[in-house]
């Protein structure tokens, strides 16, 4: 239930964390046109799944393991 709530508290904040904040690329992705901005956007969504997966996965073990002895019962 904590992980739960820890996840969804992560998940709220999320919008309003600054990302890097590197000046050079902040302008640069500015002065793209729409597409290019549309494929960065993109770029960044599925690079984004390999560190969610190992996130989850991790979560999930973690789970499992602690509800391991319950399942029997």
């Amino acid at each position: 239930m904590a992980l739960a709530i820890g996840m969804l508290a992560t998940l709220a904040l999320a919008p309003q964390t600054a990302a890097q904040g590197c000046s050079m690329c902040r302008e640069t992705a500015a002065m793209q046109k729409d597409r290019a901005v549309g494929a960065l956007q993109r770029g960044i969504a599925v690079l984004s799944i390999a560190p969610l997966s190992v996130v989850l996965g991790i979560a999930w073990l973690t789970w499992k393991w602690a509800n391991r002895f319950s399942a029997g019962q």
